[in-house]
Order: C-alpha cells, then sequence, then structure tokens
C-alpha cells in the first residue's frame, strides 16, 4: 500500500510540475521578447516552439497572456526574411487571430499595452502584406487580409493606427481594387457603396462602380450611379465623358443636351453645364458650338485650366482638314496658303495652352505638365518659333 500511495504523490507532483511548466514556457517567451539587452540574441524558433507548446495545452490555451504574445512571436515571424518566416507563411494572419482571441480573453485588461502595441504593428505589417500581394495578382489573399486589417481597426481605442494611414476606407478602396481586378462584381460593388456610405473624397469610386454596372449590362444603374458621382462632383470630366459615351450609345444625346439645356437656363453662371455642353458638342462632331460653350465657361472663370485646354486642343484639331489638304496640294502658291493657315490655327492654340502653364497644371500632375510642355514644343516648332521651342525643351529637361 506504501508503495503505491508513493507512486499515486509522484504522479500528482509530476501533473503539478506540468501544469506550473506551460505559464512558465509563456514568461520566457516574455523575457526573451522583452529582453532590452541590445546584445541579446532572440531565438524566434525556440519562441515559437514554446509558444506553440503552451498554446496546445489546456492549462494556457485561453490565457489572454499566451494570446498576446503569441500574437508577438507570430508577428517577429513575419516581418523576417529567413528560413522560420518562409515555414510560416501566414504568420502574420495567425498573429491577428491571437490579437482576437486575446481582446476575447482579457476581461480583466490586464495586457491593454501589449495588445496596444502589437496591434499597431500587426496590423501595419498586415496591411502592407495585403498591398504585396495585390502587386503579385495574388487578388484572393489580398483581400483576406485587407478584411483581417479592417477588423483590427475597432480595437484601436487610441488612433494609432491613424497615425499611420490604416483607416476603414482606404481599406474599403484597396479591397475594391483587388476585387474588381478578380472580377469580381458583387465584391466590388459592396465595397464602393461602403465608401460612397462613407462619402468617400474620390470621383473615380463612381466610374468604377458605373463600370461594373455596364458590364452587367445594366445601363439604368450605371447612369444613376454616373447622376449621383455629378452630384457631389459636377467638375470631373471622368463621370461627364462615361455619361456622354453611355448616351451617345444609346443614341440618346438629345436627353443629355436638354438637361445640360435646362440647368445652363436654371443657372447661368455655372462654368461647368457651358464645360459639359461643349464636350457633349464637341463629341457630336460640332466644334463650333463647342468653343462657343468653352469660351463662355473660361469666361466666367479665367482660371478654368480644363476650359483651357479643351480650347488649345480644339483649335489644334482645326488644323486636321487644312493638313489634309496640304498633302495633297503640288503648288507651291497654294502650299504657302495652307500653311500660313495652320500656322494661325496653332498660334492661337498656343494662346490657350500658354494660360494653361500660367494657371498650372491641376495637382501639379507631373505626367500631364511633360506633355503639355512637349504639345507646347512641337506647335512652337510648326509655327516657326524656335526660341519658344527651345525654352519648352529646357523646361521638359529640367523635370
Amino acid at each position: 500500500m506504501k508503495k503505491l500511495k508513493h507512486v499515486i504523490l509522484l504522479a500528482a507532483l509530476l501533473g503539478a510540475f506540468v501544469s506550473k511548466a506551460q505559464p512558465s514556457k509563456v514568461e520566457t517567451v516574455r523575457m526573451i521578447l522583452e529582453d532590452t539587452d541590445p546584445n541579446a540574441v532572440k531565438d524566434l524558433r525556440e519562441c515559437k516552439r514554446l509558444i506553440d507548446d503552451a498554446f496546445a495545452h489546456p492549462k494556457t490555451a485561453n490565457s489572454p497572456k499566451m494570446w498576446v504574445y503569441r500574437a508577438a512571436v507570430y508577428f517577429e515571424i513575419s516581418r523576417k526574411i529567413d528560413d522560420l518566416n518562409k515555414e510560416t507563411p501566414d504568420a502574420v494572419k495567425t498573429a491577428a487571430e491571437s490579437l482576437f482571441k486575446c481582446a476575447e480573453t482579457d476581461t480583466k485588461k490586464q495586457w491593454t499595452e501589449q495588445f496596444d502595441f502589437y496591434l499597431l504593428n500587426v496590423s501595419n505589417v498586415l496591411f502592407n502584406a495585403a498591398v504585396n500581394e495585390y502587386q503579385n495578382k495574388n487578388y484572393e489573399k489580398a483581400l483576406d487580409y485587407y478584411q483581417i486589417t479592417l477588423k483590427l481597426i475597432p480595437f484601436d481605442k487610441k488612433g494609432d493606427l491613424k497615425t499611420i494611414n490604416i483607416n476603414e476606407d482606404l481599406i474599403y478602396q484597396y479591397s475594391y481594387y483587388a476585387a474588381m481586378a478578380k472580377g469580381d462584381n458583387k465584391l466590388t460593388k459592396e465595397y464602393i457603396n461602403k465608401l460612397i456610405d462613407h462619402k468617400f473624397n474620390d470621383p473615380k469610386i463612381y466610374s468604377a462602380l458605373a463600370k461594373v454596372y455596364l458590364e452587367e449590362m445594366d445601363t439604368t444603374n450605371a447612369l444613376k450611379t454616373l447622376a449621383t458621382g455629378r452630384e457631389r462632383f459636377s467638375s470631373d470630366q471622368d463621370l461627364m465623358n462615361m455619361e456622354l459615351d453611355i448616351y451617345l450609345k444609346q443614341g440618346k444625346t438629345d436627353i443629355l443636351i436638354k438637361k445640360l439645356d435646362d440647368a445652363i437656363e436654371a443657372d447661368d453662371q455655372n462654368k461647368i453645364y457651358y464645360f459639359a455642353r461643349a464636350a457633349t458638342y464637341e463629341k457630336l462632331g460640332k466644334p463650333d458650338l463647342a468653343e462657343l460653350d468653352y469660351l463662355k465657361s473660361a469666361e466666367l472663370d479665367p482660371e478654368y485650366y480644363d476650359a483651357n485646354f479643351n480650347l488649345g486642343v480644339l483649335n489644334v484639331n482645326k488644323a486636321r482638314p487644312i493638313i489634309e489638304q496640304l498633302q495633297k496640294t503640288y503648288k507651291k502658291t497654294d502650299q504657302d496658303v495652307l500653311e500660313a493657315q495652320i500656322k494661325v490655327v496653332y498660334s492661337k492654340a498656343l494662346i490657350y495652352f500658354e494660360k494653361c502653364r500660367e494657371i498650372g497644371v491641376p495637382n501639379d500632375d507631373k505626367k500631364e505638365t511633360y506633355d503639355l510642355l512637349d504639345n507646347m514644343q512641337r506647335l512652337y516648332k510648326n509655327v516657326g518659333n524656335s526660341g519658344k521651342e527651345a525654352e519648352m525643351k529646357k523646361l521638359k529637361d529640367e523635370m
């Protein structure tokens, strides 16, 4: 009996030892990760082994301390480029899931400081991983990572994520990019509608949503979307052009012209209405009517870049039939007359392009600025102004 009693006692002692060993494993991980000695070697493989043991053991499986340091270990693995990282491809996802469990189990809020620290860092790595997956055309994985990041945001009580530009709207925006690239119309519409509900300040969400509807052959909703977008972004040219293109394909340009006529009648000082009608007339092959409305738009706002630019383009286009005629003319005197006419048209176009330079390209767009200078350089060459041609070239070279 004594021997059996000793065996039972020994088993109980061993059981107690194992139970105590599991919390000590989590503490060992904590001590390794939080060692302030700059020369200390942090063995992540050993940390992973210890935290995985603690995760699997019932004594610590539901411990908030275990969860927060499991998040810590897997976060550290996710940001390394080594064999352990390759062996643990979804480490950052595991880190995020561990944070969710920590938030759920830490009812006494004993691990809030550590939780907040890893929330910020895990979210940052997770979001960047999503961007990287998107760039590598792994759209499904990108969407998964974006959605996990989105679920982490409500836990950010201090607003730390905003300091690194991670917020709901940005994730919805990037998510719809991925969903659209994947060809998932349902998800694309879901994410864009979230942005519309949030009054997201980007007209492209409306044109993107309209494109999805057009892909689905739903012209009615495409036009409704564009109309809603135009209410918020009345001067956006892409929305304007999409709406115009739909009406053109439907052979219903009279509807658009009537809408614009009524709008101008109600508010004849609105430059956007004149600009929209001008663009419509231009698409319909009525350059004279287009020019009148562009001029009115520029008169109402002399600093209106788009109106001045389109007037420049309109005048460049006026040279096309003259050039075609010149190519068929072989008499020197007739050629001289036609060349003089081309110079007059180009010179007029340059007046508007120079005005565009004076106003400045919207948003200081470098590519558009370069293209403007490039076009002006060629026009100055064609009118024989070598000084201005050289000036445009120099400005281009300096960009």
